[in-house]
């Protein structure tokens, strides 16, 4: 079969192909999973109309962001013992009733926290399930083309699907945004069946079920990957979360930094994928850093001037090559039977990037000023880099 798919591991010179139909579901799985999430991006709209204050949005979509974090290191145990496509499907149900669930809410409450919770937890349940998918079944030579694609499909879904959401909003109201949330899940999961099944004998672990979550930390490249890691999600997060208010401040539009940072982020993810497997990955880390830094640092004195196009530019360049290098870099640690932990921290560890990227970039705005916010995070994003050159961080 293709890339995704059996490995033929004696034929280490003659990398298989990446494109096939387990790789294509897949990437239509993760595209529609995250559709459903991105519809629910406008879910602050929702609570502003019921009258919610602003520390009470934050505290509503923050949950989502917690339980997601908090249950990954289940979800990866659940999976040795139960397999990928059971902990995909226990996701998309969840997901489902979760989602259908939202049509109910009226006011916040105990049942809203609730119903993000459980949207949480089924997040975290599928994204457990697809990376590890990914990473036990990519071809190691394929590894950085097979991240930027699935990047690909991420980002091409958080860019449609709010705008669609908008526009159901103003034509038939948030009963039907909860709706298009909830109709993507279904499909996910047909498709789903599609990247799974197929590879069903191959994902099967023999040996040990067990999952030692310390001793996979003990390994000194994947702890200080770990490290890096929170670092660069943190400063990814930092800017769409506060872009609108700097550009409000200055007078301009924040749509065009998400259309040109999406546009090009989506295009380098096509097309870099295959460089960084034969350069290699830590070289084009250290690389595009600096890049993605710099875009950080020049957002307060561009983003309202003719300039404007430069950090959105280079931060969408720098997104684009480090998601694709991380995910690629934390897939290559650990045994077949180690991929499920090994992926679920690091996508834990991603998300709290996320977490803290909305909650401590809010309080250091709120102390000091937003230029201050992007200027920190900026040089933040130095530190980063500085961990990727002098750690042990490597390529296994």
């Amino acid at each position: 079969m293709d890339a995704v798919y059996f490995q033929n591991r004696e034929k280490k010179s003659d990398p298989e192909k990446l494109w096939g139909r387990p790789f294509v579901f897949l990437n239509l799985a993760f595209f529609l999973v995250f559709s459903n999430v991105a519809f629910l991006y406008l879910y602050p709209l929702a609570l502003d109309a019921m009258g919610s204050e602003h520390h009470v949005i934050g505290l509503v979509m923050g949950v989502f962001s917690c339980a997601a974090v908090i249950s990954r290191p289940f979800m990866g145990k659940m999976i040795v013992s139960r397999g990928e496509h059971w902990v995909f499907s226990m996701g998309i149900i969840t997901i489902l009733l979760a989602s259908l669930g939202y049509i109910l809410i009226t006011t916040f409450g105990p049942a809203m926290l609730f119903i993000r919770v459980i949207h949480g937890f089924g997040f975290s349940a599928a994204v457990s399930a697809g990376f590890s998918l990914a990473a036990k079944t990519v071809h190691p030579d394929k590894r950085g083309e097979a991240f930027s694609i699935i990047g690909a499909s991420l980002m091409c879904a958080v860019a449609l699907a709010p705008p669609l959401g908008e526009l159901l909003i103003r034509q038939w109201g948030f009963e039907t945004l909860y709706m298009a949330a909830a109709g993507s899940v279904p499909l996910a999961w047909l498709v789903s069946k599609g990247a799974f099944q197929p590879l069903s004998g191959f994902l099967h672990d023999e040996g040990k079920r067990s999952v030692k979550y310390v001793s996979l930390l003990k390994n000194r490249s994947f702890f200080f990957l770990l490290i890096s890691t929170i670092i660069f999600a943190h400063c990814q997060a930092t800017v769409p979360n506060f872009i609108s208010l700097i550009s409000s401040e200055r007078g301009v539009p924040s749509g065009r930094f998400f259309l040109f940072s999406n546009i090009v982020a989506v295009l380098v993810l096509l097309t870099t994928g295959k460089l960084v497997d034969r350069f290699g990955k830590l070289f084009f880390m250290k690389l595009f850093y600096p890049v993605f830094s710099l875009g950080i640092l020049l957002i307060p004195g561009m983003i309202g001037g003719v300039f404007h196009v430069v950090p959105a530019v280079l931060y969408g360049v720098g997104v684009a090559i480090l998601f694709s290098t991380y995910n690629a870099l934390a897939a290559s640690h650990g045994t077949k039977s180690e991929k499920p932990a090994i992926m679920s921290l690091f996508t834990a560890t991603y998300d709290t990037g996320f977490i803290t990227g909305a909650i401590v970039s809010g309080w250091f705005a709120h102390m000091t000023s937003l230029e201050m916010l992007f200027w920190a995070c900026g040089l933040f994003g130095f530190i980063g880099l500085f961990t990727v050159v002098f750690s042990p961080i490597k390529e296994e």
